[in-house]
């Protein structure tokens, strides 16, 4: 089976994927036995004309079927409104979603930078002192409660180094953002990529020449990240560590040293087919923070896509929980055809 043929089974199953996803997390929320419209008004404004205004604006006074075709026609239409905010959801993810990807990005740095390394390490020198240690710090990361580490790092280097921040997501300037419009309305094709880009702050500032955005985006982030990539970095070195064994053991690599290739290119050979199931961990790990790490975010009160979707759970909001699984489904789909195309490429054995 050829590439065009894998990649036309993978768009066939997209919408079904999202769909599925879309109606069980509404299911979900559905059947919980409260009244959402009273968690959106709050006790103190509880008044039944307002009730009954939002239960029929929302549909929840139609059969469910209907509602759900209610959210996602108003979703897709870009007109479905927080009922809490009384904004337009697409609004508010356009505005959070570009900081969970800054998030992302910082934290799959740290895992990539922590991880690797120390799995390569422990790989050369099996059985020591330093693969002990390495394999501790696997089994910490694993373990360890999200919120204990993060609160750690935050009593240590915010309250007692005062090395980071925890107020405000830096942001350019009206003017960049105009300029950035202008790009995207004047260039074809082009210009709608640098636009797009350009609302991830950290990228849109420099085109800009607002460089100083960028290292207060570093200041703001940098710990965040650190968090992020101590929980995965452990478990990516593990991973790391194995998947060289692994390969070190194949008959590939004892045929080499048979042949008495040197170290040098035997380690080449053994990382390039240790790297193939790295790339997959790597890719779904990096869809997980761009999905919004709601604990991370929540703690760090960093305003992206996973507070987002928290503060919607937690009052039964509706809106928020559909468009952010909308957004959160997409994204894994896309990253797992990213993944097995970036596969097919790292190992050639592998056919579609």
């Amino acid at each position: 089976m050829g590439l065009g043929s894998y990649l036309l089974r993978r768009l066939l199953t997209f919408l079904p994927s999202v769909i599925g996803a879309l109606l069980i997390t509404y299911l979900i929320a559905y059947v919980i036995p409260t009244d959402p419209v009273r968690a959106w008004v709050g006790e103190k404004l509880m008044d039944p004309s307002t009730l009954d205004k939002l239960k029929k604006e929302y549909k929840f006074d139609a059969p469910w079927y209907e509602q759900f075709a209610f959210l996602i026609e108003k979703l897709l239409s870009g007109t479905l409104i927080d009922p809490v905010r009384g904004t337009p959801v697409v609004q508010q993810v356009a505005q959070r979603f570009p900081i969970t990807v800054e998030l992302a990005i910082f934290g799959m740095l740290f895992t990539v930078a922590i991880g690797i390394p120390l799995g390569i390490v422990a790989a050369a020198k099996k059985d020591s002192v330093i693969d002990f240690f390495v394999r501790i710090f696997a089994l910490f990361g694993s373990s360890i409660p999200a919120f204990v580490l993060y609160y750690f790092l935050i009593l240590a280097f915010y309250v007692y180094v005062r090395a980071s921040l925890l107020a405000g997501v830096p942001f350019y300037s009206l003017s960049c953002a105009a300029r950035l419009d202008s790009i995207r309305d004047t260039v074809p094709v082009l210009g709608y990529v640098v636009w797009a880009v350009g609302q991830v702050p950290i990228f849109g500032a420099p085109m800009c020449g607002e460089f100083s955005v960028v290292s207060e985006t570093v200041v703001r982030m940098w710990l965040p990240g650190l968090a992020l990539g101590l929980l995965s970095g452990g478990f990516i070195a593990r991973i790391v560590r194995n998947s060289l064994l692994d390969a070190f053991t194949s008959e590939s690599i004892l045929f080499a040293k048979a042949r008495g290739l040197t170290n040098q290119r035997i380690w080449r050979h053994a990382l390039k087919n240790a790297f193939a199931p790295i790339v997959t961990i790597l890719g779904l790990d990096f869809a997980g923070l761009l999905t919004g790490a709601i604990i991370a975010e929540t703690v760090f009160n960093i305003p992206g896509m996973g507070l987002y979707m928290y503060q919607g759970i937690t009052r039964l909001n509706f809106p928020i929980i559909i468009a952010g699984t909308f957004l959160f489904s997409i994204i894994y789909i896309v990253m797992n055809l990213i993944v097995d195309l970036i596969y097919a490429l790292i190992d050639p054995r592998v056919r579609y």
